[in-house]
């Protein structure tokens, strides 16, 4: 999947990282492209954990939390993790059940969400 994403990123013109974790929020695979943000693989982590807690997609819960003030102070108090509710993660189904998260950092939110959209196949 990450491969995928890279490979839709580049064909783009986006440089981006990508983090896929599996359903215990463990990384399986970290990869940042040559040009993107030094800080692309910390956040493209962060949003795949918070996809695979929440088990939908980020750019969801960053519209909740617009609409709900202090939801995200709340959240980042009691987590194990520092959530990041900004487009770009993506829970990966499988059976009807949340298997993982992969997700995308390093170009706008919109074209982020995209590239993880397209690594799994949307």
């Amino acid at each position: 999947m990450a491969d995928r994403a890279l490979r839709a990123a580049d064909e783009r013109g986006l440089r981006i990282a990508v983090a896929v974790v599996d359903e215990y929020g463990l990384l399986l695979q970290l990869d940042r492209m040559d040009g993107a943000p030094l800080a692309s693989p910390d956040l493209a982590e962060a949003k795949a954990l918070t996809a695979l807690a929440f088990q939908r997609p980020t750019s969801e819960l960053e519209r909740e939390l617009r609409d709900t003030p202090g939801l995200q102070a709340s959240l980042s108090a009691v987590l194990r993790f520092p959530p990041l509710a900004v487009a770009g993660g993506l829970p990966i189904a499988s059976d009807g059940g949340v298997v993982g998260a992969i997700a995308v950092h390093g170009a706008t939110p919109a074209d982020d969400e995209a590239v993880a959209a397209a690594a799994l196949g949307r």
